[in-house]
């Protein structure tokens, strides 16, 4: 059944608000996948609070223009999964990486960070990288890493000189 006029504006409406303030966007193929497959990849990415939806073409290139990009690469013949996420620009590539290797109906074709249009091969790299939680939490232990080592040496050495001195009675 054809959607009405009415929610067609409405779907562009709320996908070109929110293609204005994400962060990345991953645009995947799903030709073929089962509906129990379809769930687990929703699913995965709502645990991770990105946003998906099956968009047609047409109206993804309409939003994309609306914001000021340029939709001409963006031309595929099937329907897309749009995953987005507003917070962080590596969580939906690299959750939709980590889903390609259980389901192999899906693949990556595209996507969007900050405005730019990235290649397949791009978004596979923004994949690999960890979050920023961990990005931070990793920057963080290299600049303690000097300070728990002295801490180290000194607790070492009290400990030594508690051995070498006599107890007196």
């Amino acid at each position: 059944m054809a959607k009405a006029k009415l929610q067609k504006d409405k779907d562009l409406q709320e996908l070109t608000e929110k293609l204005k303030t994400a962060k990345s966007v991953v645009f995947t193929d799903y030709r073929g996948t089962t509906v129990k497959d379809m769930d687990k990849f929703r699913n995965s990415l709502r645990k991770e609070r990105v946003f998906s939806k099956v968009y047609k073409m047409t109206l993804i290139r309409k939003a994309m223009e609306a914001n000021g990009l340029n939709a001409n690469s963006v031309n595929y013949k099937a329907p897309v999964i749009l995953s987005l996420s507003e917070e962080d620009e590596s969580t939906p590539a690299r959750v939709v990486k980590n889903l390609m290797r259980e389901l192999k109906t899906i693949s990556i074709l595209e996507g969007i960070v900050e405005g730019q249009i990235f290649s397949k091969a791009q978004v596979e790299a923004l994949g690999d990288l960890p979050s920023k939680a961990q990005l931070r939490s990793q920057f963080m232990a290299t600049l303690l890493a000097p300070v728990a080592a002295f801490a180290r040496v000194l607790d070492g050495y009290g400990k030594k000189l508690a051995e070498q001195t006599p107890v007196v009675q």
